[in-house]
């Protein structure tokens, strides 16, 4: 991995050899983001073996479904260094359901040219953990805003989770 530029990673399309490195910043992201919060089981190297599985998946998805719904940020060599996915939601047309970028291309502009190549300004969806304030200023910069849900995911031990909406819903007072 190249140290990261100025300027924003390049963003394209992912194509299945990429799966194992979108499964490695997958796994480290979620490290980065939730050490504080969840076991190591979730990013441990049976965590990576599943998320290689699930990248390999979806990686071979058909060309017009990865066009509409995945993303992938490159260094100046080609590495995956973050990916950004979305897809339909149970009241929303189109959710937000992962961003990660591994950390030393924080700040880089990455993130955002991930979310706006997928999502544009269209109104969208997200969930992001209550106690991820790094993710939610984000979010909150790239026009995004809670909307007052709230839930928290067994799966995930009890982590609480808040969704944010940007432009098709009026946040409660």
């Amino acid at each position: 991995m190249s140290t990261p530029s100025p300027a924003p990673a390049r963003v394209d399309l992912p194509v299945p050899a990429d799966a194992a490195a979108i499964a490695q910043v997958h796994v480290t992201g979620w490290r980065e983001a939730y050490e504080y919060l969840l076991p190591e089981r979730f990013w441990d190297a049976e965590a990576l073996a599943g998320r290689v599985r699930m990248w390999e998946l979806i990686t071979r998805w058909h060309p017009d479904r990865i066009a509409e719904r995945l993303r992938v940020a490159r260094d100046a060599e080609g590495g995956v260094i973050g990916f950004a996915l979305t897809g339909p939601a149970e009241e929303d047309p189109r959710e937000l359901h992962a961003l990660y970028v591994l950390s030393p291309w924080y700040g880089t502009g990455t993130g955002a040219a991930l979310l706006t190549e997928l999502l544009g300004d269209l109104p969208a969806s997200l969930w992001v953990a209550q106690e991820n304030p790094r993710a939610r200023r984000f979010y909150t910069k790239m026009g995004f805003v809670e909307d007052g849900l709230r839930k928290v995911d067994p799966s995930l031990e009890d982590l609480a989770e808040i969704r944010m909406v940007r432009g098709h819903r009026t946040p409660p007072p």
